[in-house]
């Protein structure tokens, strides 16, 4: 999912960077008054650690004996975890635990029983020893692959911004392609701008300071906050984009009950409900430096309504290519091409409306697979701007007409005002004026003279086209 998609760069720069607290040599040890607190996540771990300790004595000291036969290796606590009574000759094996973040919990430990019932000892010390090796979150191959997401999420969000800035200001500038669809595409982009602005910074400023991290200012903590907004924003922008096409393809429907202040309320308003109940909620049960954990069911305060939209704009998917389906019938086409028209305006429909983190929600637990899966999440994420940018404005055949149009009479204009006409063409391989072809980005025409006088927008026009158009080049 996207809201996990940094974690893992988060532990790996954290713990990095993040100095090993120093404990006391005795219980009667204390702290010196200068030395920093120890960061939330190392107080968390150590408590879940404590209460596991807790937990595997009062369980040894309930289970019954052993009842096999012959050698067996005793219950023990060994630091980290728990092992049962195990007859001897026996490899245990066991989730690694989660106490800190620098833990892969995917991985396994493993503990043996030697065949005379005694638990294994390292070599080199004669002491009884648990393989950890696996747990340690920053193997060489992991710290690679760690480094290729964090770079991948910053080139990713970068070629983003920069295509939806200049998307936005195409549809800011040709007035010719201004309706209530694209202003709902100009909200959304606005979104993704801001969005990826945001986890730009807070990868490059907050993530690898370990020392920032480690002081926990209150700026951090309002960055995030203004990280999870963006993030519900874009998310229920989505669903906007998703009510305004389910209706207007769908119920056939398009007059001005449409308001758009329904759509800002949603897109804009409801997401600070969620964001400011989740950081009161933060602050008070789980106040962790720079709130980067995401060990916490407080997320699913957020997470839960963005889920709700992402499921919604799902169904949405479903009906609309159920419609498209039955039009096309309608105009009798033939069968193969039908549905090859169906699933490409399908697939150009999933980056508009998020639908992939439906289809794709869990991460295989094979390592092959969970590798693919990761780098798939991640480009399908990071780039989703730059996707949406290109099919819904470098791509569309209306945007590209209108640009091309424009161009054309900028050079006449310029060629006429430089006195340049060497090679004067006819009015009509030169292109006409802007007002001689019409450009139905918004799949609509005048009504009549006196609602074009009075800014009113024409009606739409429900057609297969709809969808199509916005995959036309």
């Amino acid at each position: 999912m996207k809201f996990t998609i940094i974690s893992q760069c988060l532990a790996l720069f954290i713990f990095l960077d993040l100095p090993t607290p120093i404990l006391p040599d005795t219980p009667n040890d204390t702290y010196l008054e200068d030395m920093e607190p120890e960061p939330f996540l190392y107080v968390l771990g150590r408590k879940r650690l404590m209460e596991a300790q807790y937990k595997c004595y009062d369980r040894m000291a309930q289970s019954p004996p052993y009842e096999g036969e012959g050698p067996y290796c005793n219950r023990t606590w060994d630091g980290w975890m728990c092992w049962d009574d195990t007859p001897a000759g026996v490899m245990l094996s066991a989730t690694c635990p989660d106490y800190f973040p620098d833990f892969d919990s995917s991985e396994k430990v493993t503990k043996y029983c030697d065949e005379n019932g005694d638990w294994f000892k390292h070599p080199e010390n004669n002491q009884t020893w648990s393989n950890y090796t696996l747990c340690n979150a920053f193997t060489p191959e992991k710290l690679k692959n760690a480094y290729v997401l964090y770079y991948l999420a910053i080139v990713g969000h970068s070629l983003s911004i920069f295509t939806l800035v200049i998307s936005l200001g195409i549809f800011l500038y040709f007035k010719t392609l201004g309706c209530h669809r694209v202003t709902l595409h100009k909200n959304m982009f606005l979104t993704y701008i801001l969005n990826s602005t945001i986890i730009i910074i807070h990868l490059v400023e907050v993530v690898p300071n370990g020392e920032l991290v480690r002081r926990d200012p209150i700026s951090c903590k309002v960055l995030h906050f203004f990280h999870q907004y963006m993030m519900a924003c874009n998310y229920f922008w989505m669903l906007c984009e998703g009510i305004y096409l389910h209706t207007l393809i769908v119920a056939s429907v398009f007059t001005e009950a449409q308001r758009l202040w329904w759509y800002y309320l949603l897109g804009w308003g409801f997401p600070l409900l969620p964001t400011t109940i989740h950081a009161i909620a933060r602050a008070v049960y789980f106040n962790d430096n720079c709130w980067l954990s995401m060990d916490t069911h407080l997320l699913y305060i957020i997470h839960g309504p963005v889920m709700a939209a992402l499921v919604v704009n799902f169904f949405f998917l479903l009906n609309i290519v159920r419609v498209l389906v039955i039009k096309m019938r309608q105009n009798r086409e033939a069968e193969s091409h039908m549905y090859l028209k169906a699933v490409r305006a399908t697939l150009f429909l999933v980056p508009l409306l998020g639908i992939q983190f439906v289809v794709f929600p869990w991460r295989p637990s094979n390592k092959v697979l969970g590798k693919i899966y990761d780098y798939l999440m991640h480009s399908l994420i990071h780039f989703q701007g730059f996707f949406v940018a290109s099919i819904y404005c470098f791509w569309n055949n209306e945007v590209q007409t209108t640009v091309k149009r424009h161009w054309v009479q900028f050079k006449i204009e310029w060629n006429q005002r430089w006195g340049s006409r060497n090679s004067n063409r006819p009015a009509s391989n030169a292109g006409p004026p802007s007002n001689d072809i019409p450009v139905f980005i918004c799949h609509q025409e005048p009504r009549n003279e006196a609602a074009n006088e009075n800014g009113e927008e024409g009606a739409e026009v429900i057609a297969l086209e709809i969808i199509e158009q916005e995959s036309s080049a």
